[in-house]
């Protein structure tokens, strides 16, 4: 029987590229890396294939780094257009101050929500980040260690340049 994983694709043209698919921790040095053109059949390009992938991993992190500094801007500017909100509707205590009330504003509806600029930023980052995280699985799911180390120290160096941005310690990227 027959157990390369093949699944029937004809890599007959390029024997000098094949790399069989080990489903199971190896430390080889020829692998596939997720796409059909992209075999790393010697040291060279698989440790380049693996500093590629250390650096997606480090990336990574400071892509949720990048939205949580968004986040909190944004925070802190609807946090100072309240109060001033609120002392315009209370002005008790403001000597010298003109009996003209200034422009009211307004909460933003639904939609203006919605279609906000820094909303749209928010959600096209968020995708990013959702591919890149599916992407560093998948190369997880490679099952080399050397592939996994590099996605795993990645993402450790990330967190140690990028993580000590955490305000509270209860602030977490997953529960709102």
């Amino acid at each position: 029987m027959d157990m390369d994983h093949n699944h029937g694709s004809d890599d007959s043209t390029s024997t000098a590229k094949s790399c069989p698919m080990i489903m199971v921790f190896h430390a080889g040095h020829c692998e596939r890396i997720l796409w059909r053109g992209w075999v790393a059949s010697t040291v060279t390009e698989f440790v380049l294939s693996a500093i590629f992938w250390f650096l997606v991993s480090f990336l990574y992190e400071a892509l949720k780094f990048l939205r949580q500094h968004l986040a909190r801007r944004v925070a802190r500017k609807e946090r100072l257009a309240e109060e001033q909100r609120r002392k315009n509707d209370n002005p008790s205590g403001c000597t010298g101050c003109s009996d003209t009330p200034l422009a009211e504003t307004r909460e933003k509806t639904y939609w203006q929500r919605l279609l906000d600029s820094t909303h749209i930023i928010q959600s096209l980052l968020n995708l990013l980040q959702i591919v890149v995280s599916y992407l560093l699985m998948l190369i997880f799911m490679t099952f080399n260690y050397w592939l996994c180390l590099a996605v795993v120290l990645g993402l450790g160096f990330g967190y140690f340049f990028f993580g000590w941005n955490k305000k509270t310690p209860d602030e977490s990227e997953c529960c709102p």
